[in-house]
């Protein structure tokens, strides 16, 4: 079976290769991708090598929706024609192995729900990065929190709070067009960091006291200050975003004064295999985003600004690493 794929093949550069799949074996599970959707902040990171003891090539995607068109024969739980959710490469083939490996789960594979569109699920993935970032956070009724940066991750984000009962849930940003979204995923409070002061519209809109739970859904570096001043007394700061910097940040004001937490958070960290005190498995994560998706609790379809052929993708990376300004979610047709 040959496969198409997109790769990097050095930094900053990107092509399309033609490889051929090895043969099934018998716990193997062969899926046709329909759709797979970008993870822009990780994907532009790995393009740019930024971060420490990279190396190329490099075979980006992790969010792949598409059918199963073989399986091994040791497989009993999905059958020809299922459609899937899997961590499959942006490929128009791949393959899921689904025995035990050594961290004691298969390769995911999960079952799209039906009336679930394949490209919303292609969403999941990025889902249960911002389901992760909730877990960590713990929220409760009634708290308080603001998000920076509301690309796809950080509209996930606002959402998940609100279904989880946080009031008001900020939704912070620079580009209209991501505010716009914002309101329409739901948001509570919206502000333009490029037009209004942030730390002052925060404190009105808490009544002073400043956000329970601040997230850093950017890759910037330069939120988590803005986070610590908006910081509720013993409020958290989350680290959710791919952030390949050093910064620097005051340790005895707000940090100690406030006696705030931060956390980092990087949902490859959760567990695959669930314990009794924390039942919460990557797997698990992204199932209750499809089954979100299902109910129609959570809404993601406005979020897909592009729809991309493979063939485009230099054109489409050259405008992520461009900036946020005129895109959001983008996905590639297979």
């Amino acid at each position: 079976m040959q496969t198409t794929q997109i790769v990097f093949p050095e930094r900053n550069k990107v092509t399309l290769e033609s490889t051929t799949l090895p043969p099934l074996g018998p716990y193997d599970v062969l899926v046709r991708t329909e759709v797979s959707g970008i993870s822009a902040g990780t994907e532009l990171t790995n393009l740019l090598g930024d971060m420490e003891r990279q190396s190329f090539p490099k075979y980006p995607g992790y969010s792949n929706v598409g059918i199963v068109e073989q399986v091994g024969e040791e497989v009993t739980d999905f059958a020809v024609g299922d459609r899937v959710l899997s961590n499959g490469k942006h490929a128009s083939h791949h393959i899921v192995n689904r025995a035990t490996g050594g961290n004691g789960a298969p390769q995911t594979l999960l079952r799209v729900p039906d009336g679930v569109d394949p490209a919303d699920a292609t969403f999941t993935t990025l889902g249960a990065v911002a389901m992760h970032g909730i877990r960590k956070a713990e929220p409760k009724l009634g708290q308080s929190a603001a998000v920076v940066g509301q690309g796809v991750v950080g509209q996930l984000l606002c959402q998940l709070l609100r279904l989880n009962g946080v009031h008001p849930v900020i939704g912070i940003d620079v580009f209209p067009v991501r505010l716009e979204m914002g309101a329409q995923s739901g948001t509570h409070v919206l502000v333009n960091g490029a037009d209004e002061d942030v730390v002052q519209r925060v404190m009105e809109e808490t009544h002073g006291a400043g956000v329970t739970y601040g997230f850093d859904a950017t890759r910037s570096g330069t939120a988590i200050r803005t986070l610590m001043d908006i910081a509720a007394q013993s409020g958290k700061i989350l680290l959710v975003g791919s952030i390949p910097r050093i910064v620097e940040i005051p340790l005895f004001d707000p940090l100690q004064t406030k006696e705030l937490t931060i956390i980092g958070v990087l949902q490859p960290r959760s567990p695959m295999v669930a314990h009794a005190y924390y039942p919460w498995t990557q797997e698990r994560n992204r199932f209750e985003i499809l089954d979100l998706l299902a109910r129609r609790a959570l809404k993601v379809d406005h979020l897909i600004t592009h729809r991309m052929a493979p063939e485009q993708a230099p054109e489409t990376y050259d405008m992520i690493a461009r900036g946020g300004s005129d895109w959001l979610g983008i996905v590639f047709e297979w």
